[in-house]
């Protein structure tokens, strides 16, 4: 049976939408109608969907962002897309795959230096079929945390470390809260951009802010927590939540190397928070390449975590342009540590 491509939303009832991709067992929050919304009020961000028909069965689904992060002339060797937790394919069906990587390619192959895909989970199955269109495959690691457990067997299986600095909290001055109001999410954002800023990592625009404040689809799905030190915010953890997982989407502190050691509390806060609501898994993101990133994984592991690999598939459509991105990206990171420590501490300080 052939299978038809539609890339008009409007065309797609999105109760429909919902239902496959909250049916599909590889079905995430990134691939949803709100976050798809989401991206549309984002600047630097532009969504596009794809979805498979089979007659009038929805088979397959897709959602790909374009990411400008920098500025003008450096944007035309950064040009990338990205799917986040996708392609959804019913039934890990190769023809349905290849059908919309080959619309996919069509549309935006010429708007891009490299098409990424961010697995959700591990899709071997499917890897000689990425393979054949041309991808290389990339291995990643996440680290999740499994929260459906009584609470002694969940703080057993914390390090020695993160529980002498949880208990050590209890004595310490300090408030752990939801943050709902404009204004303290607002200065939560502040908290992530300085964080951001300081590891050289790019920061999403500010219009993201505002497109979360004004969705009233993704508020039940969005938990944002702050960790409050003698009334000022020092650190932020913003998490999505999808059926009985949860995933930390966005985090930053601005403790001093001395106090460090709070964030324990506060993340173990959090984990208290999500296993009393039912939540059965909390996802700590990424736990970088295997031989490599060991502190950045030992350390989210020490909370009970386990590791995953999901990998991650690439698609190079200039390889000069592509080689040339990453020198750049090098250079950029460095740039702005420099300017992180150099201008950015001292202008808010004042």
């Amino acid at each position: 049976m052939a299978i038809k491509i539609v890339t008009d939303t409007a065309r797609v009832d999105k109760g429909r939408w919902e239902r496959f991709v909250g049916d599909h067992p590889d079905g995430n929050i990134y691939q949803m109608p709100y976050m798809y919304e989401l991206y549309c009020y984002t600047k630097r961000q532009k969504p596009i969907t794809f979805f498979a028909f089979e007659q009038d069965e929805l088979v397959g689904l897709l959602i790909v962002v374009q990411l400008r992060n920098v500025f003008p002339p450096f944007t035309f060797f950064t040009r990338r897309q990205i799917i986040f937790g996708g392609p959804l394919i019913k039934d890990n069906d190769s023809g349905i795959l290849l059908a919309l990587v080959e619309s996919l390619f069509a549309k935006t192959a010429r708007s891009v230096v490299y098409t990424e895909i961010r697995n959700y989970r591990l899709k071997l199955p499917l890897k000689p079929v990425y393979e054949e269109a041309g991808f290389y495959y990339e291995p990643y690691l996440t680290v999740v945390v499994d929260i459906d457990q009584k609470e002694g067997k969940l703080w057993a299986s914390l390090s020695p470390e993160r529980r002498k600095n949880i208990e050590n909290l209890k004595n310490d001055s300090f408030e752990i809260r939801e943050l709902v109001d404009k204004k303290e999410l607002k200065t939560a954002w502040k908290v992530l951009r300085s964080s951001f800023l300081s590891k050289g990592r790019p920061m999403p625009n500010f219009s993201l802010m505002q497109a979360i404040i004004n969705s009233e689809n993704l508020k039940p799905k969005l938990k944002a927590k702050g960790l409050f030190l003698n009334g000022s915010m020092k650190a932020t953890v913003w998490l999505l939540l999808f059926d009985d997982r949860a995933h930390i989407w966005m985090e930053g502190n601005l403790l001093e190397e001395s106090e460090q050691w709070i964030y324990d509390g506060f993340l173990w806060d959090i984990i208290r928070e999500l296993q009393r609501e039912g939540v059965g898994s909390l996802e700590m993101g990424s736990g970088g390449r295997p031989g490599k990133d060991f502190l950045l994984r030992q350390y989210k592991k020490s909370y009970g975590g386990m590791i995953r690999e999901t990998g991650r598939f690439v698609y190079v459509h200039n390889w000069f342009l592509w080689n040339l991105g990453r020198l750049f990206y090098r250079w950029y990171k460095k740039v702005r540590i420099f300017y992180f420590h150099k201008y950015y501490l001292k202008s808010n300080a004042a």
